[in-house]
């Protein structure tokens, strides 16, 4: 993994090189973000260096969603580096992570400051996969995904994989 990440861009050069629609996307995100203040505090007090492969498309619902929710974490912590590539370059190098055959994206690898694996996460939080999104209450727990409202569900969940081993 420490091969993919030095090959990887940070969030900024990530935004960068995207054409106007995809950062408008990302951005109509990241923006209006709030993270609850515990776990900015939880986040602040992490001391030991996280670095964190992250596998994106521009034009991911759930990228645009995830990476800007990321990407607003790590900014309360400067022990967290992010590296961002784009799926199709590192297509045949994710294996491990490949859900029905295919790389999901995004993918968020967590790893230690020695490229130790601690934890993933993939595409969407748990409690979305866990969803039948046929039901009224599921379709529901959907379309507040879609529009940003379970941004402090999932930053719990990227918080407990961010923790796990340190």
């Amino acid at each position: 993994m420490k091969n993919l990440f030095e090959k990887g861009i940070s969030f900024r050069s990530y935004i960068f090189n995207l054409d106007d629609k995809s950062k408008h996307n990302l951005m109509k995100y990241y923006i209006p973000m709030n993270i609850k203040e515990e776990l900015k505090e939880q986040l602040g007090n992490i001391d030991k260096k996280i670095n964190i492969l992250g596998v994106v498309e521009p034009n991911c619902p759930d990228c645009w969603i995830n990476l800007s929710l990321l990407e607003k974490m790590i900014s309360f912590n400067n022990n967290i580096d992010l590296r961002l590539v784009i799926r199709k370059s590192v297509d045949k190098e994710l294996d491990a992570y490949r859900v029905d055959g295919f790389v999901k994206v995004p993918t968020f690898i967590f790893m230690d400051e020695n490229f130790g694996i601690l934890d993933s996460f993939i595409e969407k939080p748990q409690i979305l996969k866990d969803a039948d999104i046929n039901t009224a209450e599921g379709s529901a727990m959907n379309m507040n995904y879609i529009i940003g409202k379970l941004i402090n569900e999932t930053a719990k969940e990227i918080m407990d994989k961010l923790l796990k081993g340190i």
